[in-house]
Parts: structure tokens; C-alpha cells; sequence
């Protein structure tokens, strides 16, 4: 490995005179690290309405942060290390969720486990790893990016190992729920590492590498759950004992190659409050969106309906007490809502369009698994030959993205994500029993995952443009909790979608047979409706997004691409300095 990297001040970022604006508030040239929109050459922008300099006093009197740190100048060979090493955390994540669903069938078996009980072989990791996001985020911006990603990586790896020697459903359960906790540490902790470690180029190819970790880990988590499951003498159990060493691994990985923590906090306390509000609300939501098909009396079920309803108070109680924390008090919140209002309402557009075409991507691989296997009885083993394009297309997309980011329009590559992942719906809902494979469900794999590729990474992108230095790992968070909880909502809503058309399929006389595949066409039809809503929204709502590391001079700043302008509007320039109109008069 590389020695330390030495650090530096490139030519253009040094540091000018400070100048006032007339009517407008200043605004410190921040540096590639800092993110908060306004970008020296060698990364996000370079806005010269945006430009002005705030000298050290008059930050210093207005209780703003500290001048960002030079930039960092790091080997190639470490470079690379870092990014493989969270793309593969990444990757890890998304196979520690899909890794037993091939297996559920013989994981029922060998546990002797209901029906009821078997969803929660999957879903206990998700909903720990959705529900702990936000404030693991906010920790891993206050105690350290690089601890926390690597002390989340080993507590993932010893209860993956753990829950390869149970015996027992409930005990396998509770194992990969808190699998799911270290999940949700070090996920939002690798978000804050890319931000605040590269720029330009390099942090455009680190985060397309980084948002191809999941659904590439998802793919290669279902056939490396096939290959076990069907070949190996441990059966289930070998795809947790894999996942273990692979996450251990990771863990000594970015101990060794991630640099010490910069843009961290200075108020290192955390509103636990609000973490226990939103931690609660999400866990009621996720649990009865979870539990709801699988009820005694379904969704109709009260404890159900109550949980539904006390998740949604929780969660609105979470945003009222972070505006209370904010305006009445000197605590920092665990989520700044400056998050939501920023770029005229864009980030916010982001995290939807995030949340909605989630809803309809997960559930292609959990549809598409009972297709492959109950619809055209591939087998365990058919059934995983038939996702590895997932694969090849997600590490193609990595490479695609990161060449292309500078050069296309941003919202141009949104939408063509979003509306891949659409398409990839309709041609497995017009798939029929006796089709091959290469008429639409191998175009459908390939373009499920291209779609969720362009997303992740351009979405990831925006949203750390937009987070101030002390917020990278908070903002990342919140999009992977909107991400997440889409998830939750598309498999639920899905096979509720499923069930009743099959069941009406059913008393409408037709064969067993023709009801599963009337009730899984419906699914993708669903499926393929939310994204293409997606899309719409991203097609209006993302206008003027821009074209990542663009250096062209905007006509004014309110024409200035989003892309390359954090803060395009004085409003949105006061979000990141309040008090930046009192120092303009100075």
C-alpha cells in the first residue's frame, strides 16, 4: 500500500480577498471537499455568482465553520483501494439481503418454519438496516466515517457467522436483524467517505462504483445462495459463512486504506431525541408493511392498522421536533430540513424519485424469482443462471456512468435510469410460460439494473453536492432511507397485488396455474406503473439539473445548472449562511 498521502492547495483554490456583494449574501469558495455547492476547478462547479470569499474573522464572527481543509493528493493505488473497498461494502449489503431468498424453501425445511415466519428471513435484515440509517449517519459524522464503517463491518460479520449455526427460526431471525444494524453503520459512513475524500472525476467513478455495489450484490447474492444452497454440504448456511469472511475482510480492508477523517462535526452531540423518534416510526412502518399479508386477518388485521397509523404520527412527530431543535434550540438535529427545501426543491425530488422507483425495482428479483422457479420450473439452479446479467450489466453501468457523467445531462441520465427499470417491468409482464429467455426476461434483467444504476449514482452525486461537509454521511443516509423504505413498500404492495388477483383469478374458475401467472403479471404491471410515475416526476421536477463538473459560465444564478451550483438562489445560499445578510452589511 501507499504511503500517507501528502496534502496540498492547488493553484485554483487559493485563497482570494474577500468581496462584498451588493444585496446578496457571501458566500465562502469552498473546496472540493467541502460540497456544499460552490466548487473549486478541480470538481463541482465553478459559479462566479457564487464565488465570494468570507474571510476567517468574519466567519469566525458569524459562527461559521472553519476554512475547508486543502485538498488531498492520494496515490492511484490508493485511490482505487478506497473505492473498491466501499463498492465492495456496498455490494456486500445488498447480498446480505437477497443471499437466503433463494433458499427459502430449504431454509423452511431445515428450521421447520410457518409460512408466516418465512418472509422474516429477509425482511429482518432490511427493516434494521432501513430503520438505523439516519442516525448511524449523523454518528458517523460526529465520531468518524472510517471507525464507524469499519466497526459496522465487523459487527455485520459476527452475526452473519452467528446465524449460520442456528437452529432455530426465531433465533436466525433476531441474527440477521442485527446483521442489518451493521448494514445500516456502514453504509451512510462509505457516503460520507467518497464525499469527503475525492472530487471531480474521481468521486463521480468512486460513487457510479459505490451505487453499482448494490444491485450487483443483490445478483451475485442470489447466485451465490443458488451455488451453496444446491451444491455445497453446508446447504443456507455456507452463503452466511461466505458473507462473514467477505465482511471481515472489507472491514481490514478500509481500516488499512481509508484516510483519517476530515470535515467531521465540531459539535459532537447528537439529537437522540429525534433518533429515537424517527428509529421508532420507521421500525412501526417497515414491520407492518412487512407483516401485513402475512396477519391472521391480512392488512385488516387492527394491530396492523394501528401500527400503520402510530408509524405515520411518529414520523410526522420527528419532522416537527426537528424544526423545534433547529429554531428553538442550539442543538444540531439529527437531519438539517434544509435537506428537503435545497436547490428549489430538487434533493427533495431526488430522495421520491429514489423512494418510487425503488417500489418498483426490488420486486423484480423477488417476482422474478417465483417466475423463474414456480411459473417455468427452473429450479433453484435455473433460477440463478437466469439473474447473472444482473451482474454483468451492473459492472458495465459502473464503467458507462462515470464516463458519461460530464458529458450528458445529468436529469437526462435519471430518466433513462428510471424509465430502464420501467421497461424491465412491462417486458417480464408480458412475458409468457413458454418463452425463452432471451425474448424479454433477458432483456429485462440487464435493464433492471442498468436503470437502478444511473439512479443511485447520479442521485448520489446530487445529494452529496448539495450536503455540507459536517452532513455528507446524514444526506446519504436519507437517501438511502428513502431508498429502503421503497423497497419495503414495493415487495409488500407487490404481492398484495399478486395474491388478490390470483385469489380473483381463482373464483373465476381458472387453474391454479394460470391464477399465479395472472396475479405476477399484475405485480410487474404495478411495478412498472410506479416507475414510469417516477420518471414523470424527474422529467419536471429535475429540470435544470445540469451536467456533473460543468465549468461553463451561467448567464445569472438563478440559471445556474444545479449540478454545478449548490445554492442557486439567495435563499438557498442562506440555508447554508444564515447569518450571511448580517455580514453582506459589514
Amino acid at each position: 500500500m501507499a504511503s500517507s498521502p501528502s496534502e496540498k492547495t492547488h493553484n485554483d483554490h487559493k485563497p482570494t480577498s474577500p468581496r462584498l456583494t451588493s444585496g446578496a449574501a457571501l458566500v465562502p469558495v469552498l473546496s472540493s471537499h467541502s460540497y456544499a455547492g460552490v466548487a473549486g476547478a478541480s470538481g463541482v462547479c465553478a459559479n462566479p455568482e457564487l464565488a465570494a470569499v468570507v474571510s476567517a474573522g468574519a466567519a469566525s464572527a458569524a459562527g461559521l465553520p472553519p476554512a475547508p481543509e486543502p485538498e488531498l493528493v492520494i496515490s492511484t493505488a490508493r485511490t482505487w483501494a478506497i473505492i473498491a473497498t466501499v463498492s465492495i461494502a456496498m455490494a456486500i449489503s445488498g447480498a446480505g439481503g437477497m443471499a437466503l431468498s433463494i433458499a427459502l424453501p430449504d431454509i423452511q425445511r431445515d428450521l421447520h418454519m410457518q409460512e408466516s415466519q418465512l418472509q422474516w428471513v429477509s425482511s429482518a435484515f432490511a427493516l434494521t438496516n432501513g430503520c438505523f440509517l439516519l442516525l448511524s449517519g449523523r454518528v458517523a459524522d460526529v465520531y468518524g466515517r472510517k471507525l464507524c464503517f469499519v466497526v459496522g463491518l465487523v459487527w455485520n460479520a459476527i452475526w452473519t457467522l452467528i446465524g449460520g449455526f442456528m437452529h432455530s427460526a426465531a433465533a436466525l431471525v433476531v441474527t440477521r436483524a442485527l446483521a442489518g444494524m451493521g448494514s445500516a453503520l456502514f453504509i451512510p459512513s462509505a457516503v460520507g467517505v467518497v464525499a469527503s475524500t475525492f472530487s471531480g472525476r474521481t468521486r463521480a467513478t468512486a460513487f457510479a462504483s459505490f451505487s453499482a455495489g448494490a444491485p450487483i450484490g443483490g445478483a451475485l447474492g442470489m447466485v451465490l445462495g443458488g451455488l451453496l444452497t444446491a451444491y455445497s454440504s453446508t446447504s443456507w448456511r455456507g452463503s452466511l459463512y461466505v458473507l462473514a469472511a467477505a465482511t471481515a475482510a472489507c472491514g481490514v480492508a478500509g481500516w488499512l486504506t481509508i484516510l483519517s477523517d476530515r470535515g467531521l462535526d465540531p459539535d459532537r452531540r447528537i439529537d437522540w431525541i429525534g433518533a429515537a423518534i424517527i428509529t421508532i416510526g420507521l421500525v412501526l412502518f417497515q414491520f407492518s408493511i412487512s407483516d401485513g399479508e402475512s396477519a391472521p386477518q391480512g392488512w385488516k388485521t387492527p394491530y396492523i392498522i394501528a401500527l400503520l397509523i402510530l408509524s405515520v404520527l411518529f414520523i410526522a412527530a420527528f419532522f416537527f421536533w426537528e424544526h423545534y431543535v433547529e429554531t428553538k434550540t442550539t442543538r444540531p438535529p439529527l437531519m438539517s430540513l434544509a435537506l428537503w427545501t435545497r436547490s428549489r426543491g430538487k434533493l427533495a425530488a431526488t430522495y421520491a424519485i429514489g423512494c418510487i422507483t425503488w417500489i418498483g425495482f426490488i420486486p423484480i428479483f423477488y417476482n422474478a424469482t417465483l417466475w423463474y422457479q414456480q411459473v417455468q420450473g427452473t429450479g433453484v439452479i435455473g433460477a440463478m443462471l437466469r439473474f447473472l446479467p444482473c451482474t454483468v450489466s451492473g459492472i458495465i453501468c459502473n464503467i458507462i456512468v462515470a464516463k458519461i457523467i460530464h458529458i450528458f445531462n445529468n436529469q437526462l441520465l435519471i430518466c433513462i435510469g428510471v424509465g430502464a427499470t420501467g421497461l424491465a417491468n412491462v417486458l417480464l409482464a408480458i412475458c409468457k410460460p413458454d418463452s425463452i429467455y432471451w425474448a424479454e426476461a433477458f432483456n429485462a434483467m440487464w435493464l433492471g439494473v442498468l436503470g437502478a444504476d444511473f439512479l443511485m449514482a447520479v442521485g448520489s452525486i446530487f445529494v452529496s453536492t448539495l450536503a455540507l461537509p459536517e452532513e455528507q454521511s446524514v444526506a446519504g443516509a436519507l437517501f438511502q432511507t428513502m431508498v429502503q423504505l421503497g423497497g419495503a413498500v414495493g415487495l409488500a404492495f407487490a404481492s398484495v397485488i399478486a395474491t388478490n388477483l390470483q385469489a380473483k383469478h381463482l373464483e373465476q374458475g381458472k387453474s391454479a396455474f394460470d391464477s399465479l401467472v395472472y396475479g405476477l403479471h399484475g405485480a410487474f404491471w404495478f411495478a412498472a406503473a410506479t416507475c414510469f410515475t417516477a420518471l414523470i416526476i424527474a422529467a419536471i421536477m429535475l429540470r435544470g439539473l445540469g451536467t456533473y463538473g460543468s465549468k461553463s459560465k451561467p448567464k445569472s444564478v438563478s440559471g445556474a445548472s444545479d449540478m454545478t451550483a449548490a445554492h442557486d438562489t439567495a435563499a438557498d445560499e442562506k440555508e447554508v449562511l444564515p447569518n450571511a445578510d448580517k455580514i453582506s452589511k459589514v
